[in-house]
């Protein structure tokens, strides 16, 4: 999203490949958003073909490196990357009564919110309807691996907090009735409570 100032482009391209491929040796399946840093660059219409190549740079980097590492400490290649990603579409786990309130409540409010914020796209400048596509992205690819997550233990859906946050975030400020915002609020703030209870 910082990419809309034009400033250190190359060095926000490697920090953020960089990053998600570190996330990656600990959580595969956070691999799915390098797809959006090239979604990103699609949005801002780059041309420059350096800019495309610096994330497979970021991402090369850190396999080099714990390739290297994992040979001359484990004696393997593969000691920190696995090439048979584990994924599960068994969603038996979420079978309880708080697993399946906090997935509703999250989803209900999280695609009303969305419905609103991709209205308000149209309203926003064009210098920053880019961005707003970007949270959508990284909401849809957080599904994605929330989707492919092998332990379903309800830790997965941390990735969607981010993207959520922004996109609930932003409805919160459209709305004008003072009453339906703060029931909103409210069922946000005391659902996680209540959940901690059971």
């Amino acid at each position: 999203m910082s990419l809309r100032t034009e400033r250190n482009e190359k060095k926000k391209l490697f920090d953020a490949a960089f990053w998600i491929a570190i996330a990656s040796l600990f959580f595969f399946w956070s691999i799915l958003f390098f797809t959006l840093i090239l979604l990103a660059l699609a949005l801002y219409a780059n041309k420059n073909i350096r800019f495309w190549i610096i994330p497979f740079v970021g991402v090369a980097t850190v396999y080099v490196i714990s390739f290297g590492v994992s040979v001359i400490m484990y004696d393997n290649f593969n000691h920190f990357v696995n090439f048979a990603p584990p994924f599960s579409y068994d969603f038996s786990s979420y079978n309880s009564v708080r697993f399946v309130t906090a997935i509703t409540v999250l989803l209900s409010f999280g695609t009303w919110s969305a419905i609103f914020y991709l209205q308000n796209i149209k309203k926003q400048k064009m210098a920053y309807r880019t961005s707003f596509k970007i949270v959508i992205l990284a909401w849809v690819i957080a599904f994605f691996v929330v989707f492919q997550a092998p332990n379903k233990n309800g830790s997965e859906f941390l990735f969607l907090f981010a993207p959520l946050a922004i996109i609930i975030t932003n409805y919160i400020e459209t709305i004008k009735e003072t009453w339906f915002k703060e029931i909103f609020l409210s069922v946000l703030l005391v659902v996680p409570l209540v959940l901690l209870l059971l």
